[in-house]
């Protein structure tokens, strides 16, 4: 039986004790402050909380390829984000090639907390045991329907990234929250809210309509608004767990994020 390693990115919003429990490899994005140099990794001392950030580089394909041939597992399964909004999904599927052990790379199909929720699953069949094409099946079934709405306090900093549409953040202005849900690789609009609990209001209908037999996991993500997250936990009736937004992803959104992802059960228990 091989052994079959799951590898991502520090993009993921994946709770530090989950990383370890499961084994994932998570490569860090190196992430670069306006004026104070670089760092790595998923978190952001919080002494520099409010410092502006310049930037991020993504995992290289010698990363990548690094990572699968590492001792300990005999196979690896690579997940990235939606390759709409990314370049890890080419270097990972360029590593996979290069690599003398069996590798594949799967596009999550969505980003953030969903895709967290994809490596998740993925990472528990292959602790569970199962061959590499088993564990491939359970993180594509997961693709399909993983689910993620989000709030943005600002526009300012999605706009000047780009990797979304005007049409979908709509005008927005300092006193409003845009709301949005991602689901297949697209992002469409959910509205503009004029207060914090409108948004979570409407993000929680989002989170009842697209699952009426309940999900399979769950878990609710924010950037530095611990208050909003823990309304929305208990609005949508509590979550698997809560992470912070990791730092490479509010370059993209700025602060102030607040959101929830979901694996709808395909059926009634």
């Amino acid at each position: 039986m091989k052994r079959v390693g799951v590898i991502t990115d520090s993009s993921a919003c994946l709770p530090a004790e989950l990383v370890s429990k499961l084994g994932i490899c998570v490569l860090p994005i190196s992430v670069f402050l306006s004026e104070d140099g670089e760092l790595d990794g998923p978190d952001l001392p919080e002494a520099l909380a409010t410092e502006e950030l310049a930037g991020a580089n993504h995992p290289f394909v010698t990363e990548y390829l690094e990572a699968i041939e590492t001792p300990g597992f005999d196979a690896a399964v690579l997940v990235t984000p939606a390759i709409e909004f990314s370049t890890m999904y080419r270097n990972a599927a360029l590593a996979a090639e290069f690599s003398s052990r069996p590798a594949i790379s799967i596009d999550a199909r969505t980003a953030a907390a969903g895709q967290a929720l994809v490596v998740l699953a993925g990472a528990e069949s292959a602790a569970s045991g199962a061959e590499m094409d088993e564990v491939v099946r359970v993180i594509e079934d997961a693709t399909r329907r993983v689910e993620l709405v989000a709030s943005l306090a600002s526009l300012e900093e999605i706009r000047r990234s780009g990797p979304v549409s005007d049409d979908v953040l709509g005008a927005g202005s300092p006193s409003t929250r845009s709301i949005f849900r991602m689901c297949g690789g697209s992002v469409e609009p959910l509205g503009v809210a004029t207060t914090a609990d409108e948004a979570l209001a409407v993000m929680r209908d989002a989170y009842v309509n697209s699952a009426p037999h309940g999900v399979e996991r769950s878990t609710v993500f924010h950037a530095n608004a611990p208050a909003l997250a823990e309304k929305l936990k208990h609005l949508i009736g509590g979550v698997d767990f809560v992470s912070g937004f990791s730092v490479a992803m509010q370059i993209h959104t700025g602060g102030g994020v607040v959101g929830a992802a979901w694996i709808p059960r395909s059926d009634p228990m």
